[in-house]
């Protein structure tokens, strides 16, 4: 008699589900394992811009700014803050205010130097001229609009968790979040935009 049932097959394992999992843990470890090192270079940024005193049209200028934009994004949520020159505040349960002062080092021109400096190389194959300046007009935005949500978010933390948390977010979320976004978004550019020269 004949066997009218058909053996079970397994269903195929997705096989970009499963690359895309493998390209994640690796983009991971290569982030936590480069993280000491760029810590150590953005003391030297750091100091080399002290050196020659540029931080003090950052502090003038970009700070103020960049101050004003969180303010706008966090008043937006209705949130009760109020922003000078150079610090930001917000009232307390106790009736006391918290400020955080924004200094020069803290507006992320740090990341917008090593996304300088990863276009040198990034950018150095035979690639069409439109496809370049796609890819450098999306870094720019993306490196600002990072910036943006980076601080934004370390003074949420401040608000929600306090300063001593708010110090360990800051000092290591925002390196982080900077090596992630480079990583993706080369891996972003060379997936989607840059296109090899005819």
């Amino acid at each position: 008699m004949q066997n009218l049932h058909k053996p079970h097959i397994g269903l195929p394992i997705n096989e970009f589900a499963r690359n895309i999992g493998v390209r994640i843990l690796i983009a991971i470890v290569f982030i936590l394992l480069t993280l000491p090192f760029w810590i150590i270079f953005q003391d030297v940024l750091t100091r080399g811009v002290m050196s020659v005193g540029w931080y003090r049209q950052i502090q003038e200028v970009i700070v103020p700014y960049e101050l004003r934009v969180i303010g706008t994004i966090l008043a937006s949520f209705h949130l009760p803050v109020s922003v000078g020159n150079a610090y930001i505040e917000w009232p307390l349960q106790k009736g006391q205010n918290e400020v955080i002062y924004l200094i020069w080092n803290c507006v992320g021109w740090q990341t917008l130097i090593l996304f300088i400096i990863t276009l040198m190389t990034g950018l150095a194959g035979k690639h069409s001229l439109i496809s370049k300046i796609e890819v450098l007009l999306i870094g720019i935005l993306g490196t600002y609009l990072l910036n943006i949500f980076r601080l934004v978010l370390v003074i949420l933390v401040y608000m929600e968790v306090g300063r001593t948390l708010g110090r360990v977010f800051h000092d290591y979320f925002s390196s982080l979040l900077t090596l992630s976004w480079l990583f993706f978004f080369w891996w972003f550019s060379y997936k989607f935009i840059l296109e090899e020269k005819r």
